[in-house]
């Protein structure tokens, strides 16, 4: 930042001799001239201008930039917003429990009317024994997978002799076999689990297409082991012997190898036929109702305990935002007092350049009169007169908006003295509300399940 020279330094730099003996020199008569010549007014222009109002607007400009960075200060708005704690947190639990009161009455509404159907299906069905599943899908799926796989790698190796791709083409044949064993497999566990209908007509169609099933089943694994004898015969015109012979006489297989892929068939059906059928509740559709029932009952409990967990969450960030507007609020008084600090400087450091100033005025104005004395030039005594009003001229700098700010750092302390008492008090008007809150959800979900038939779950 600018300086006021030194008045020596100032006055030499000036060639202030070399510009008076000039025009001396210049032969222009003293009579002639009523106002200075343009030398001289070129040089009280720069001592104005550049010495002295370079540095006026600097400082100033210094001032302007830290006024401007403490107008940006919100420390009354965040003590207000500290202040309306209570008020702020409660209307926000009040909206989150508004919300969960409907995300609760949804689920239910849905889970009394699961429960009515069960009922419904109950007393419909003639049951009174809870029903009996498997929770675990993946482990179903897992198991059938494993029986498909064994099935495949035995009959594959059966199969590989008459295949001209050898174990590849054996892999697949094998593969086909148990796909169509599976979808066999499922069709009978569907007829088996319909044999326990209550209704008659219902459990007769079962038990037809269930026989139906197992024919077709029992024909198709005989079918696969005079396909495997044939193979032994002629590979290429093995499915039309397989054909001719199951058709004629079922049971006259006569390959041993050709036994143990009956055999083998045969078992991962029955497997298939096992694991589909206890997967399920024996009775047909009652693991459908009851398992709805159970999801909804696991939906309704975790929404109980994620509406604690909510309201819980918004007064936990609630205390974070209060927090962080207490440090706010410290930060940003800090940053005010320091800018006050730093004007202060710059306002003293602008005093001691006005009276280096004027000592630079002060000495020009004696060279002026002594040259004026030492070679009767009336021009530089007349400049002289005009640098003593512009001594009398010295700019000032605006300090009103940081005498303004001096008192606004007044009332800022007086609030902080009050701040850690606002502080805990915000604390606890979070906390107190948070438990109203937690008490009114607690008492509707108890209305809730009164009035939905839920109590007990």
């Amino acid at each position: 930042m600018a300086s006021i020279p030194a008045s020596r330094a100032a006055i030499s730099a000036l060639k202030i001799e070399q510009r008076v003996e000039r025009d001396v020199k210049a032969g222009i008569p003293e009579l002639d001239r009523s106002v200075h010549t343009e030398s001289e007014e070129s040089l009280r222009a720069y001592v104005t201008s550049e010495i002295i109002g370079r540095v006026h607007r600097e400082r100033q400009a210094a001032l302007d930039e830290q006024a401007n960075l403490r107008g940006e200060v919100k420390i009354r708005q965040h003590y207000q917003e500290l202040r309306d704690t209570g008020r702020i947190i409660g209307q926000r639990l009040g909206n989150t429990s508004e919300l969960l009161r409907r995300q609760l009455e949804r689920t239910a509404t849905a889970l009394s009317s699961a429960r009515m159907d069960l009922e419904i299906f109950r007393n419909r069905n003639g049951l009174t024994r809870d029903a009996v599943y498997r929770e675990s899908k993946l482990l179903h799926y897992s198991v059938i997978f494993f029986i498909v796989i064994c099935e495949t790698a035995l009959n594959s190796f059966f199969l590989s002799k008459g295949s001209q791709l050898g174990l590849v083409g054996g892999f697949f044949q094998a593969f086909i076999i148990s796909v169509v064993n599976l979808g066999l497999a499922a069709f009978m566990a569907f007829s088996l689990r319909n044999l326990f209908h209550v209704n008659l007509l219902h459990k007769s169609l079962s038990l037809v297409l269930f026989l139906a099933v197992t024919a077709m089943a029992a024909f198709f694994v005989l079918g696969v082991g005079h396909y495997r004898e044939a193979l032994e015969t002629d590979p290429f015109a093995a499915s039309g012997l397989a054909v001719t012979s199951l058709l004629q006489q079922p049971l006259s297989i006569r390959d041993f190898n050709s036994w143990i892929m009956v055999v083998v068939s045969a078992m991962a059906v029955m497997l298939l036929v096992a694991k589909f059928f206890v997967v399920d509740d024996r009775y047909p559709g009652y693991t459908a109702v009851t398992r709805r029932l159970r999801v909804l009952q696991a939906q309704w409990m975790a929404q109980c305990a994620a509406a604690f967990t909510e309201l819980r969450g918004q007064a936990d960030a609630t205390r974070q935002e209060v927090s962080k507007r207490e440090q706010q609020i410290r930060s940003e008084f800090i940053g005010f007092k320091a800018s006050i600090e730093r004007s202060d400087h710059v306002r003293r450091e602008y005093e001691e350049d006005i009276v280096k100033a004027q000592g630079l005025l002060d000495e020009l104005i004696r060279h002026y009169q002594s040259l004026a004395e030492r070679i009767s030039n009336r021009r530089a005594a007349y400049f002289g007169k005009l640098l003593q009003v512009e001594l009398e001229k010295l700019p000032h700098l605006n300090t009103a908006g940081l005498e303004q700010h001096k008192a606004d750092l007044s009332f800022f302390e007086r609030l902080l003295e009050k701040l850690d008492n606002e502080y805990e008090g915000a604390m606890e008007a979070i906390s107190e509300r948070l438990e109203e809150i937690n008490a009114e959800v607690a008492g509707l979900i108890r209305k809730i399940e009164d009035d939905h038939g839920l109590s007990g779950l």
